[in-house]
């Protein structure tokens, strides 16, 4: 059972979405350019703000923000649909591209927005398919880091605060993420793709409270202390391994 969807103006989104049977479809460097440029497009039609992305071979993670209209769903649904018939033609195939529905956790950006940036772009170092995350091409890293121009990206306003310029930021977000590397390891967080909303406990609450009165999924949801200072409400259990 799918839990409804929470979702409303000026909310910020971790979003994750896997290819069809978890098949590796991301191989040629033209299938990530393609998907770059219809980001890029859906993002400017739906007045979406992008402010992280990371596209593996088999899923992608994005985290966007709804500032002005609730768009989140017909945006998602632009987007998959239009690379799933741009990546049939440019490779002559026929069937899905995407396996179901996108995942969405709603994020307090006040406490979660650097530990959802930073999962997002250490993504292929915690798989292990590169050392550094530098090292991986298709990620918001490099303009967070090294200041590489990206059409795709909006730097978020906590992110324009570490630093008084830009080389100063990008220098803080290394460090950050070489200490979080160092110190915290490249483990696993299922909170933050399997939760549906994360932040503080007054936050989550005041979500909850919210919805429930709306969908009866959430009458008889509890918050979860996830991990210190966090709490989340999680989705229902279904015995399927969790993204990385």
């Amino acid at each position: 059972m799918h839990p409804p969807r929470i979702a409303f103006v000026g909310a910020l989104y971790h979003i994750t979405v896997r290819c069809n049977n978890r098949e590796f479809y991301f191989q040629e460097e033209k299938d990530f350019e393609t998907y770059l440029d219809i980001l890029f497009r859906t993002k400017k039609i739906y007045k979406i703000k992008v402010h992280a992305y990371c596209i593996t071979s088999n899923h992608v993670h994005l985290m966007l923000s709804t500032p002005e209209e609730n768009t989140l769903s017909s945006f998602m649904q632009y987007l998959n649909g239009n690379y799933s018939k741009a990546y049939n033609k440019l490779h002559n195939k026929t069937g899905r591209f995407w396996g179901g529905r996108f995942y969405s956790t709603i994020i307090e950006s006040e406490t979660q927005f650097f530990n959802t940036l930073t999962y997002i772009e250490l993504n292929m170092a915690r798989a292990k398919a590169v050392e550094d995350p530098k090292d991986w091409k298709w990620s918001s890293y490099h303009a967070h880091a090294f200041g590489k121009e990206d059409r795709v990206l909006d730097f978020h306003p906590l992110y324009n605060e570490i630093g008084r310029d830009s080389l100063e930021r990008q220098q803080n977000y290394r460090n950050m993420v070489y200490g979080q590397m160092e110190e915290k390891g490249l483990l696993h967080d299922p909170s933050l793709t399997r939760g549906i909303v994360m932040g503080s406990e007054s936050f989550v609450t005041s979500i909850l409270h919210l919805f429930q009165g709306k969908y009866s999924f959430y009458s008889h949801r509890k918050l979860i202390a996830c991990k210190q200072d966090s709490f989340c409400i999680n989705r229902p259990h279904r015995n399927l391994p969790l993204l990385s």
